[in-house]
């Protein structure tokens, strides 16, 4: 282990001639913070050069338009240059950046590490238990944790930025039972005002602490009932209780026909990606019955991530037809539940090691698949040649945003 002086001077050496080596070093020495940081930097190398989808081409545009050039009153003032949201995110985000540059490649290279800053603070918030010697199963517990999320999503921009925001200090409340720390989840709706129902579960979650706890799985069961039928009742009530009906503001984007577009949108989608996340929670229940198996211990404290989680779960369940909602807050929950079972794995090994290989295999099916699935779905924009060994001395000029589309503005 070399010392952390030479460790800053061969990554910065490396991240010059060659961003991908720096990125493998800091991986291999991910426990450390500045390994964090070059992280970070390598987001922003890999940001510049990727590809571009719609919705940061549209706050690109944005920006652009509305942003360059114009003062934060005249920003403010023009309801286009709000048109991407209410929340305040990324309003301050674009006027920041307009001051500085008007470069699409800046423009994605900034909210890519600005999103893998944020998941690091999330990430970081189990650093109790990954400083110390994981066994093989709990690494690959770990890694489930992190392949859920999809390198990619950073091109919301928005959303889950915010999801990291509040998971971050949801984890940090529940590692520190300081209750100042869950006050501070509030500020997820600031990234994204959908957001609220984040807020609006987790206050759930705590009324549904109060009452037997079977109860809980009763209605978990009655969510599942509730999913086959797939009846439109979130959209009903939004259009019948007075005050939902803020247009696209609330759950979802509620239409009449939302229950055939739905059905007719999952089955065209692409089987293989489609239910990533049922998959996910698939295993992760039979690897929470092999720890309940071996009378494992769950920690009271810890038990509030998997209770979320379920909360999260039963309730996209009852939403399950408004599609948006379901396949975001799903994969919060996912999160969450991965969360719950690597903690749970490092605090209770001795207690499940006879069977720790029944626990590695369980855990490497949904690892593997996560990251399969990212790869498959990217893998045309994936496999431009100068993205992973070039470094940013190289001349782009166009780059992966006009080789897969020219969107930009003249």
């Amino acid at each position: 282990m070399f010392s952390k002086g030479k460790h800053i001077i061969l990554q910065t050496l490396l991240m010059l001639v060659s961003p991908l080596a720096s990125a493998l070093v800091a991986i291999r020495f991910y426990k450390r913070g500045i390994s964090q940081i070059f992280l970070v930097i390598f987001a922003f190398y890999f940001g510049m050069h990727f590809y571009l989808a719609n919705d940061i081409t549209n706050h690109y545009i944005r920006m652009r338009m509305y942003y360059c050039g114009k003062s934060f009153a005249q920003i403010l003032s023009n309801p286009d240059a709000l048109g991407s949201g209410l929340d305040y995110y990324h309003i301050v985000l674009k006027y920041l950046i307009s001051r500085v540059t008007e470069s699409r490649e800046a423009f994605a290279a900034i909210n890519c590490a600005l999103y893998s800053a944020m998941f690091l603070f999330f990430f970081t918030q189990f650093k109790e238990f990954y400083k110390k010697f994981m066994p093989v199963s709990c690494g690959i517990l770990l890694l489930c944790v992190v392949f859920t999320v999809e390198f990619y999503w950073y091109q919301g921009v928005r959303f889950w930025i915010g999801v990291f925001y509040f998971a971050g200090f949801y984890l940090r409340y529940v590692n520190t039972e300081k209750k100042r720390y869950l006050l501070f989840t509030v500020g997820c709706v600031f990234f994204h005002y959908t957001l609220v129902n984040l807020l609006a579960i987790l206050i759930a979650n705590w009324l549904l602490s109060k009452i037997w706890v079977w109860f809980r799985v009763i209605l978990l069961g009655i969510s599942f009932i509730y999913r086959i039928i797939s009846v439109d009742f979130m959209g009903w009530v939004i259009k019948n209780i007075p005050g939902l009906d803020l247009g696209k503001r609330t759950v979802s984007y509620i239409h009449d026909d939302m229950l055939k577009r739905v059905e007719k949108l999952r089955a065209e989608s692409n089987i293989f990606y489609g239910y990533r996340s049922e998959l996910m929670v698939f295993f992760g229940v039979l690897i929470l019955m092999v720890l309940w198996s071996r009378r494992v211990k769950f920690s009271t404290k810890y038990l509030q991530i998997f209770f979320f989680a379920m909360t999260i779960y039963t309730v996209v369940n009852f939403a399950y037809i408004e599609l948006i909602f379901y396949d975001r807050f799903i994969k919060i929950g996912v999160l969450m539940f991965y969360s719950f079972l690597f903690v749970t794995a490092c605090q209770n090994y001795e207690k499940f090691k006879g069977v720790s290989l029944i626990v590695m295999i369980l855990s490497f099916v949904p690892m593997f698949y996560a990251v399969l699935t990212q790869v498959i779905e990217m893998r045309n924009h994936l496999s431009f040649i100068e993205l992973w060994f070039g470094n940013f001395f190289m001349d782009w000029s166009g780059g992966m945003s006009d080789k897969y589309g020219k969107w930009y503005m003249d």
